[in-house]
């Protein structure tokens, strides 16, 4: 023990020596910097514009707020359009009823990083800081080995990465040697030199190089939280990944968590807000298509979430039976159809209303169910359970001959709205849709978000038990070597009203998240429930044998893919187009953003391209160092 102990010391003084030696130790300390504005004299230009111009930003999570906000506050005509029934894309949140009572659900823990300067800045200037509280530990339970504590001791390079590696039991500093080694590329991002040189590499192949304590240990388990498996992951983006949260970053490992549910703590008081600078909030609406007049994009095309959209499908008559069954079309789009018992024939969307996941059938009711987000519907495709509001689009079956002829035809008139200028703030799947359904002349953009992946599903299982939990270190705990659970949220010590729930009802209520389930792990819903409380009861003992009083489980699909060689042809905020722009966790970055801090800078980028656009003074937008700490050049 001693002589690991001193070849620990000795390794650590070799890598803050070298780091010091080469660079000097106030030269490679990470800093917050901010990105250049279009034009020098930037703090020169007005600050509004004489004639207030329209904007439509389309999509209700953090992008689409953050450039919605910005532009509402200077000056311009601010539409924001939303397909759910209320904002806050992963953010958002619904009531469900347990046992009699209503509570708030959403899409699972959300932390909210030191370093995601636009998304808490955003806070601050709205007066919603004070919603959020912070989560002293960032704790990694293990299957095979005791759990790892990484504190958020120091901020100053490279004291910051040899602490982490201090506090762990199963890494050593020798690890680092020789300098050679692949871990140093972790430290040496450049956005041209890193995505040239290991966009194509999958990040699982380059980490065979690094000492295999430090991949299971440290980076694994981190890079994990992308939402994205480690085989499936580009390297470059890995590299980007890191340095943004831990050694680009010059504000440490802590976090926030919101005191009371998102919706409540964040998107609500933000909406509330748009409306109060004058902006309007078009919900249950979502877009068919853009319109492209001489070069430009004019307007959008609007109908209601609960319109049907898809091609004309026949199904042969005899087989069409009594119940509800499937058919897919040659492009995919799912209808369910069945024939009553006088002969005349039904078909419905398979379009939840909510947020336009697919739903599939409810064994337990006969009815429907939305694995995303919980909705439930009828046999006749009408909401009984969850967020959906707006009933199962209905499809045109009409027998013609030996066939069932579907058409998928909206429910209402579409309507047109057209502006000036147009940010589209949604989702891969909604951007997809849209520029699918466009007829504009610039291909490249077309083709581009065409290429444009997600991740695998994702699983969300809160669980509702009728035995109580001793207080544990912190609320929030990532997995590392299980099937399935790649983190626990105790929300029965996270917010007040689950807190009040437990001690009313001597419970506990658990969250499990699986981040990355990949394609021969998606298994039907009892299986993974099934294997998922078994590792429960491995990681949290006193929990054996709680039966479960009530549990919403989502699988989700809608994360951004950041698989090799994807980031070439990623589009980013500008477009060929040049009053059209993306935002979103999904856009192209070589600035160093993750998760809600890209989505939220994405939305501001596209805000400030407006405002450059008009030639009005952009916002300010800060990031953490461009470059790693031990970038030399190309």
């Amino acid at each position: 023990m001693k002589r690991r102990i001193f070849l620990r010391n000795v390794g650590l003084a070799t890598l803050a020596g070298t780091a010091v030696g080469a660079a000097g130790l106030s030269a490679i300390q990470p800093r917050r910097t901010i990105l250049p504005f279009a034009v020098a004299d930037n703090d020169a230009l007005p600050e509004r514009p004489a004639v207030a111009k329209r904007v439509l930003v389309v999509g209700g999570g953090l992008a689409g707020i953050a450039a919605a906000y910005e532009l509402l506050k200077r000056g311009f005509a601010v539409t924001l359009i939303e397909r759910a029934n209320q904002l806050g894309g992963r953010l958002t949140g619904w009531q469900v009823q347990v046992e009699g009572e209503t509570m708030a659900m959403e899409h699972g823990f959300h932390g909210f990083f030191n370093q995601y300067y636009n998304l808490k800045g955003l806070l601050a200037e709205t007066g919603l800081l004070k919603n959020l509280k912070p989560v002293r530990d960032y704790p990694i339970l293990f299957k095979n080995k005791p759990m790892e504590s990484f504190t958020n001791t120091t901020t100053l390079f490279p004291f910051n990465l040899l602490a982490v590696v201090g506090q762990a039991k199963s890494v050593s500093l020798l690890d680092f040697y020789p300098p050679s080694d692949a871990l140093y590329e972790l430290m040496r991002y450049q956005p041209e030199r890193t995505f040239r040189k290991f966009d194509d590499i999958d990040f699982k192949s380059f980490c065979r190089d690094i000492n295999r304590p430090m991949v299971d240990t440290i980076i694994e388990p981190f890079a994990h939280t992308s939402f994205n498996q480690f085989h499936q992951y580009s390297t470059a983006e890995g590299i980007r990944f890191f340095h943004f949260f831990y050694l680009g970053n010059p504000d440490g490992m802590g976090y926030d968590q919101t005191i009371d549910d998102a919706m409540t703590s964040v998107v609500t008081p933000l909406k509330d807000l748009l409306i109060a600078l004058g902006g309007k909030v078009l919900t249950d609406m979502e877009v068919e298509r853009l319109v492209e007049t001489d070069g430009r994009i004019t307007k959008l095309v609007l109908r209601s979430a609960g319109s049907s959209q898809g091609e004309a499908h026949q199904v042969p008559a005899n087989a069409v039976g009594n119940d509800w069954q499937p058919t897919r079309s040659k492009s995919g789009e799912l209808y369910f159809v069945k024939r009553d018992d006088r002969g005349d024939y039904a078909a419905l969307s398979s379009r939840c209303t909510h947020m336009g996941c697919p739903v599939a059938l409810d064994p337990a009711t006969g009815g429907f169910a939305c694995p995303c987000h919980g909705a439930k519907y009828d046999r006749q495709g009408v909401p009984t359970a969850g967020p959906a509001i707006l009933p199962l689009p209905a499809v045109a079956a009409e027998l013609r001959g030996d066939a069932v002829h579907l058409t998928a035809a909206p429910l209402q008139s579409t309507t047109e709205y057209a502006a000036d200028y147009f940010v589209l703030a949604c989702d891969v799947p909604g951007l997809k849709n849209i520029l699918a359904h466009s007829e504009i002349s610039d291909q490249t953009l077309v083709s581009s978000v065409a290429r444009l992946g997600v991740a695998d599903p994702y699983i969300v299982w809160r669980i509702w038990l009728d035995r109580e939990l001793r207080p544990q270190y912190v609320p929030f705990y990532t997995v590392s070597g299980y099937r399935y659970v790649d983190s626990i949220a105790i929300y029965s010590q996270l917010q007040p009203a689950y807190e009040d729930w437990a001690r009313r009802r001597r419970g506990a209520v658990v969250e499990l998240h699986a981040y990355a389930v990949e394609e021969h792990n998606v298994l039907p819903e009892a299986e993974i429930k099934r294997l998922m409380r078994a590792e429960l009861d491995e990681l949290i003992p006193e929990l054996q044998g709680a039966e479960i009083i009530h549990d919403i489980y989502m699988m989700q699909q809608n994360f951004p893919r950041w698989a090799p060689g994807d980031h070439a042809g990623r589009p980013g905020v500008a477009t060929p187009f040049d009053n059209l722009f993306l935002a979103g966790d999904f856009v192209r970055l070589e600035v160093p953003a993750n998760l809600m801090e890209a989505a939220t800078m994405t939305g501001r980028m596209a805000a400030n391209r407006i405002l450059a656009a008009e030639h009005l003074r952009e916002n300010p937008i800060p990031a953490v160092a461009l470059v790693g700490p031990l970038t030399t050049g190309a």
